[in-house]
Formats: C-alpha cells, structure tokens, sequence
C-alpha cells in the first residue's frame, strides 16, 4: 500500500542537484556523449556551455491551432510554457545559469505591444536525460541527440511537480511530442525550432525563430 502510494505521488527520475558552474556547463555534454557533442559546430557548443548571462535577440513566427492555443492559455499559472500568440514577432531570448540548471527566458513582443515570457530551466535527470522545468511545475523529460549539425531536444514524457509531488501526465492531456531544434546557420546565427505534435489531433505549435549572437561572442 505504501509503496504504491509512493509510486502515485512521485513518478519519473528526480533532477540531479548541481550547484558548480564549471560542472553545471558540461551538462548537454555528458549527457550526449563525447562523439555527438563534437560532431556539432562549435558555436553551438559554446551557446550549450557557456555559463555567464548572455542575450540573444532576433525574431520569430509562430503558428498556434485552436488546440494549441487552449493549451497555451490553460497553461499559463504553470509557468507560461508555450508562446501565447501567433504571427510575427520581435524576440530576445535570456540565458543563464540559475538553480543549478541553465535557465532560459524567451520574450516575445506579441501585437498591440503586448510582451510576454516563456520561461523554462534544463536540468539533469538522474537517468541520464535531461528535464524542462517551468515555474509552475510543469515540467518534460528530455531525451537530447545530435542530428546533422543541430542540437535536438524531445520529450518523452510529461510531469506536474510540486515539492515532494511528481505526478505524470498522459501524452494526450498535454500539447504533445515536442521537439526543439538549434541549428547553426554561420555568422553568429541560429535557427530555433520548435513543434509539438498530439497523438490524436497532430500538430499543435510551430515556431521557428532567428537569432544572433551578441557582437563580442561572434
């Protein structure tokens, strides 16, 4: 009985604690293998180790179904995990190291001038993945690949954590299988991809996004 209390109350790895920037920014690395890591360019490398606060500013489209749309708005307490609108956007995207993790903060300038933020932390999973954390909980467990050049993030599964609670959430209660794609294009550019896909109804989000590298990084 207690143990199947347990296995209700928390499901999934747990993160692995990690409070050194210099262990902190090898992370992507380890978790790759040495062989992947360096079949990447060495800019992106560098975005996926460095360690200090760095900004990058550019632009993005997305494209929102009605689907995808209810679940960006019904997921906003949790930590705003998808881009609330769709179109054209002037974007910048924030990163550093925070928590033990490499923290990622996406702002968008969405239509009447509104912003907003998609913040989220990647940190190490103790099975050797790698986890998506949001403010409100939600959060993705990753499996990371290199394919052809760019650095792939997808997720395999899907969790609500709060303090000592994990519970799993079923593939079809969430936007889907999503898949993040950083791919170098030279010159101190990047292309940031990013889809979910439902198991029932599809494609759900797409966003691909531009981006430069701060003049004293190129």
């Amino acid at each position: 009985m207690a143990s199947a209390l347990a296995r209700l109350i928390w499901s999934g790895p747990r993160s692995v604690a990690c409070d050194d920037d210099a262990e902190h920014s090898d992370t992507i690395a380890r978790i790759l293998g040495a062989r992947a890591w360096l079949s990447l360019p060495e800019r992106v490398r560098a975005r996926f180790s460095c360690t200090a606060p760095v900004q990058y500013s550019g632009s993005a489209a997305t494209e929102l179904t009605l689907l995808g749309r209810a679940f960006a708005w019904a997921l906003l307490p949790f930590g705003s995990p998808l881009p609330l609108f769709a179109g054209e956007a002037e974007a910048c995207v924030y990163v550093g190291v925070k928590d033990g993790g490499m923290a990622w903060t996406r702002e968008y300038r969405a239509p009447f001038g509104f912003t907003f933020q998609v913040r989220s932390t990647k940190r190490a999973s103790a099975d050797g993945r790698l986890f998506e954390c949001c403010a409100g909980g939600w959060t993705m467990l990753l499996d990371v690949s290199a394919d052809q050049g760019s650095l792939v993030f997808r997720s395999r599964r899907f969790f609500w954590r709060m303090g000592p609670v994990s519970i799993e959430l079923p593939i079809w209660l969430t936007p889907g299988v999503a898949e993040v794609r950083h791919t170098d294009l030279g010159d101190g550019r990047f292309r940031f991809t990013l889809t979910f896909d439902h198991p029932w109804v599809g494609r759900t989000v797409f966003q691909d996004g531009v981006f430069e590298d701060p003049v004293e990084l190129r």
